[in-house]
This record gives C-alpha cells, structure tokens and sequence, in this order.
C-alpha cells in the first residue's frame, strides 16, 4: 500500500445538519435495504436510460438475520443522520461507524485488514483511484445493471470520474463541486469603501483594482486571498488556458512550463510581491474575522455565512474568465466504494445507495454547500444565495473540467512533490521561471513512478 503522505485536503467549517423526513424513491433514495446477490461473471456497463425497477421494502428471507455493516468516514455530521435512517427503515442491520477514517487511519485500517464494508474516498487526493487499481473495491456494475440503477441520476463528469480505473465503476459518487472557483467578498467592506465589488464580468486585471481600491479606502484590510494548494492553482492555470498535465487527465508528463500556466502563476506572484495587495504566508489573517475584501475557495465557503452571522454579509461570484474566455475549473468527486472483502456486500449495496441518494443531497446542504452529486437535489436550492452562482456554471459550457490526475493514480504523491517545489513562489524566493524549471524534473519523476495496481 503506497498512498504517501496524507494530508487533508480543506477544512469546512461544519453548521448543523438538517434532519429531513423520509422520501421514497426506486433510485436508492429512503428505501430498505435488499440483498440479490449479483450475477455471475464480468459485469457489463450499466444502462443510462432504463427506468429504475422498484427497490423491495423488506429484506429478503435470507437477509433478515442480523447484520452489521461497518462504515469509514470523515467527521461530516449528515452521516450519522443518513446511517440511522437506514437502520430504521431496515431494523436488522446495524451501521458502526468508524468515524475521523478519511485518510491515516483509513490507509492503518487497510494496513491491518480491518477496513469497513462501505468506505468514503476521495477523488482530490486520489485514494479513490488507488485504492480500486489495487484491487481493493468492488467494482458496482453488476449491481447497478441487476438494479437497472440509472446512472444519469448523477453529474455526467461524476460517472466519468468514477470510471477513471479501467473504465469500471468501483464507487459511486455521493458528492461534487467545480473545485475552488468562488470569488467571495465581504459586502460591508464594499459598501463602506464605495468600492463596486467583482462582478461575474470582472477580469484578472480589475481584481488587482479592486484590491488596490478598498486598500487605499480602508486600513488594515487586504485585498485579495489566494488558496495555493494544487486544486485551486489548477482553476486558475485552466483560466489562463494552460493545463498542469500533459494529457490533462491521466498526465503523463507536467505541463507547467508552457506560457499560459505560466502566466497564471505570474498573476498570483504579483499580488503578493508586485501589486502587494495579498497577504504573505507570515500574514495571520481571517476572512472571517472581515479583514479581507475577497477570496477564493470551493463552494463550502457559503456556510461562512452561518459563522460570521450578522457581523457581515457575503456575497459570492466565481473567479475571473482568463484571456481565452475560459473559466477555469475541475470536477471534484467524493465517493463512496464497497470494499472487496466485505462480508455483506448485497446488503453494503443498498446503504451505498443510500449514501448517495437524492435525500442524502438535501441533508448535507447546510453542513456543507454542496447537495450531493446529482442535479435533482441540486434543483431543490436552485434560488439559494451563496449557491446559485455554483449551480448556474455546473449547467453550462458542459460544466466543470476533468479531475487532473496522473496517469499512474498517485495523485496524492504528485500534489506533495508539488506543493514542496512551488512553496517559494508564495514566499517571494524565487522567480516563477525558476521555481517552474526546478519542479519539472520532480514532478516527472513521481509520474514515472510505477502505476498502483493490485494485478
């Protein structure tokens, strides 16, 4: 088991989950579970456009002794809420959750042979990817096929995603986003400064003029702040219309060193060591705390809103189109996968169902800003503020772009080589031209690393 180092790959600020009554659906919504063993021999794709056949409302005979189904996952608090559903709806089964299981102890866990039933994985930091070339999750089709589940239920990039390992579908999504895209800003700051805040429309250049505006305006408060970890960094080289791999998804080789990544690392040294409007790594500071004008992240960053209260209003827009016209993005997955050594996996079937259900979607909405994975639940907030603008761009231009995931599934290794080797740029140490001709020798050698698989 090689997954490197593991780190986390965000920190939401998490607000109370919502408990929601039961719905029905023949999809895998709220229905008890059922326990059809799947075919024999080598599961064929999943049909897209059957209707879903009804779900049985009671076990079968052979399912009604009791059975515990354990489940690995983070910290989020829908999860629970999601697990004691199932057990209420189906009395025989008991779901242990094994809960802060998203990463170390995920990877310990697998290390001893003691990993749950039904397991949350990430697409962002590639331990879904890993995990299922190495043999360690089921491959779903054969159930989703028996079911006549229908997987246009989910994002199109969500499948797409899933399917990365061998073009099979070892999980299926429960959770996605168009990565770090929203361009945030403090209402109040504006209103105070009569500064006109971004706009949709508002190019790289005008925010370096707005930053420069409410500073000017308003002491003690910075302009801009810029997440610097790979995804967010990905968004913005996209913007510019470069890529970090060569072929985008599946790289075989680092990309970095052609004009346009170039320029969108360029744009991110110059708010910081040219245009000084963005606080340096040394700089303690909080947008929450309403010491920033604007800034970047993932769609999460709506339930700030819930933690600054009514100290300041947020408003969010996404971050600007580059040159090309092109809004940089990538289609970010959280899945859930069965492990291949479960005991119970029939039954580990219908609560994955469960977990990715329209119904869970609704649920995790507070907590998170994100309803799922699928447009029906994402049609239930459609006029919500802080999310709107979200789900206008995953319904246009063919929503966000692919996962940038190298070809050898080592995505977490490769986002470690570098963070390391652009960590100078943020600091004002070196160039961006010589931090890019530095990282490309190392980040082509953890391309080159053997590919992960259990074969």
């Amino acid at each position: 088991m090689n997954l490197g180092m593991v780190r986390s790959r965000r920190s939401i600020l998490y607000a109370s989950a919502a408990s929601l009554g039961l719905m029905m659906s023949a999809c895998g919504g709220d229905t008890p579970a059922t326990s059809a063993q799947p075919t024999a021999g080598t599961a064929k794709p999943a049909p897209t456009t059957a209707a879903a056949a009804p779900v049985p409302t009671t076990l079968p005979a052979k399912a009604a002794a009791p059975v515990t189904l354990r489940v690995n996952h983070r910290t989020e608090k829908y999860i629970p809420v999601r697990a004691k559903k199932f057990s209420d709806l189906n009395p025989n089964v008991t779901v242990e959750l094994v809960q802060d299981s998203g990463y170390e102890k995920l990877i310990a866990m697998l290390a001893a042979g003691d990993l749950g039933d039904v397991v949350w994985a990430s697409t962002g930091v590639g331990s879904y990817f890993e995990l299922a070339a190495q043999g360690h999750f089921l491959n779903v089709e054969t159930y989703t096929t028996k079911d006549k589940y229908d997987l246009k239920q989910h994002f199109p990039r969500a499948i797409e995603t899933a399917r990365l390992v061998d073009n099979k579908l070892y999980g299926m999504p429960n959770l996605m986003h168009p990565s770090h895209i929203g361009l945030f800003y403090n209402v109040n700051i504006f209103e105070t400064t009569q500064v006109q805040p971004p706009t949709l429309t508002s190019s790289y250049d005008d925010l370096v003029d707005i930053s420069r505006k409410v500073m000017a305006a308003k002491q003690g408060i910075w302009g801009i702040n810029t997440e610097t970890v790979y995804p967010p960094i990905l968004c913005f080289i996209r913007s510019f219309g470069g890529e970090m791999l060569d072929p985008p998804t599946l790289g075989k080789k680092p990309a970095l060193d052609r004009g346009p990544a170039k320029q969108a690392l360029q744009w991110l040294y110059d708010l910081r060591h040219k245009h000084k409007v963005h606080p340096m790594p040394t700089d303690k500071v909080d947008h929450k705390n309403g010491d920033i004008a604007m800034w970047t992240t993932g769609m999460w960053g709506g339930a700030d809103q819930s933690a600054v209260a009514d100290r300041f209003k947020i408003e969010a827009v996404l971050i600007p189109k580059g040159p090309g016209g092109k809004r940089g993005s990538q289609g970010h997955v959280d899945m859930w996968a069965l492990y291949a050594k479960g005991k119970n996996p029939d039954v580990a079937w219908s609560l994955m169902k469960h977990f990715v259900s329209k119904e869970q979607g609704i649920e995790m909405m507070p907590e998170t800003n994100i309803p799922g994975s699928r447009p029906d639940s994402w049609e239930e907030f459609a006029k919500r503020p802080l999310f709107k603008v979200f789900k206008d761009f995953m319904e246009a231009d063919g929503g966000p772009g692919p996962l940038a995931v190298p070809d050898n599934f080592k995505m977490l290794d490769y986002q470690n080589v570098f963070q390391k080797e652009v960590t100078p740029i943020w600091a004002g140490e070196k160039s961006v031209d010589t931090t890019v001709g530095t990282m490309m020798g190392p980040l082509q050698l953890q391309i080159d690393m053997p590919k992960a698989t259990g074969k």
